[in-house]
């Protein structure tokens, strides 16, 4: 057996992966949602241009492991989020679009609009207060959604916190945070409160005015949305400042894996959960300092992270398992197309599905599918 064989057959100890098919469309900034009956939504993003703002949807049938075109938005958009709802529906709100006068200019939407999967259409419901993109939104333990932060044109980023209602399917105002943030994390954890961090900000601690028009800087602040009384509260700070990180939750725990500081990628691994006087760092950090990666949580509880930009390429193709109970990382696997900024779904049946993104500087169409295969952990 050659050495590259040989290395092949390591590499892929922990899990393999195989083709997906394919998207119609090229696309990045987009989002992909799981549905009730197991399929995945993809919706919106842009395609090869940078003007290209998509209104089309693709549906990916994990039997068949096919796409197929679904109705369009009834606006395009990217840098939107896409909410699996109680009731089976999908909630898509703000995120891009080209300015109508026709400029290279980007607007932020105030627009939302629901998929109903057993109609097969989208509707347009209540408008957000604040046009926004780059937000986050996490469905409550009510059913309710919590719209967090992020920007509206030249570099207004928001403080302003909304809730959608599922039942009136309208928005209305909650509590602001006490930092405006754009392109942060927010993960729902299982006491019910939703603790959002990290992300950039152009408003000073402290400044409870209009946050200033320039870019900002990454911010290592965590907030805790107590969602019983309305109010947030302040969590210790990271040990750094991360923005294109990967967050996710197991049980009441808030675990962040690499991301961008002020200057750099960073590879530290830490977590937080209520009651703890800090952040706790992990003995075994990412093998590279990476970002625009994905975390997933396998029904093991182990935790996926896959793609991303590591500082000395544009992207990478590499798979890592993440065991947290004995905070060990073992190869699992090895993209066929090496990607950044893509989007990484749980299926039912306990596989990844990645989709789109971009690799090589080019916008991708290609989808692939991981499985968890067993085998010895080979650490990167």
């Amino acid at each position: 057996m050659s050495l590259a064989l040989l290395l092949c057959t390591v590499v892929l100890g922990q899990g393999r992966v195989t083709p997906a098919g394919a998207l119609t469309t090229p696309r990045t900034q987009h989002t992909a949602t799981l549905l009730l009956d197991g399929r995945v939504l993809v919706a919106g993003g842009r395609s090869q241009a940078a003007t290209d703002t998509l209104a089309s949807t693709e549906l990916f049938d994990p039997a068949k492991n096919t796409w197929r075109a679904g109705p369009p938005m009834n606006v395009a958009r990217a840098g939107h989020t896409a909410t699996a709802l109680l009731d089976g529906r999908v909630l898509v709100v703000g995120g891009t679009a080209p300015a109508a006068d026709g400029s290279s200019r980007f607007e932020s939407l105030a627009s939302a609009e629901v998929f109903d999967p057993k109609k097969n259409e989208w509707v347009t419901v209540g408008a957000l207060s604040d046009a926004r993109n780059g937000h986050t939104a996490t469905r409550l333990q009510d059913g309710s959604v919590l719209v967090v932060g992020g920007a509206r044109p030249v570099h207004q980023h928001l403080a302003s916190v909304e809730r959608f209602d599922p039942q009136t399917n309208t928005f209305s105002s909650r509590r602001p945070l006490s930092r405006a943030r754009w392109l942060h994390d927010a993960v729902l954890l299982k006491d019910g409160s939703v603790v959002v961090l990290g992300g950039r900000s152009n408003q000073s601690v402290g400044d409870a005015g209009t946050p200033m028009p320039k870019p900002g800087t990454a911010v290592a602040s965590v907030e805790r949305f107590d969602a019983s009384g309305g109010v947030w509260h302040e969590v210790p700070e990271m040990s750094e400042p991360r923005q294109r990180t990967a967050v996710v939750s197991a049980g009441n725990r808030v675990i962040v894996f690499g991301g961008q500081t002020t200057t750099m990628s960073t590879n530290y691994v830490e977590w937080w959960e209520p009651g703890g006087d800090g952040w706790t760092q992990s003995k075994s950090h990412l093998s590279v300092p990476i970002a625009g990666h994905t975390a997933t949580v396998l029904p093991s509880g182990d935790v996926l992270v896959a793609g991303g930009e590591p500082p000395s390429a544009v992207d990478t193709a590499r798979v890592q398992r993440w065991s947290h109970e004995q905070e060990k990382w073992c190869l699992a696997g090895q993209l066929k197309t090496s990607r950044k900024a893509h989007t990484a779904t749980l299926l039912k049946d306990g596989s990844v599905l990645f989709a789109g993104g971009a690799s090589a500087g080019m916008t991708e169409a290609t989808a692939e599918r991981w499985a968890p295969a067993k085998g010895e952990c080979v650490e990167p």
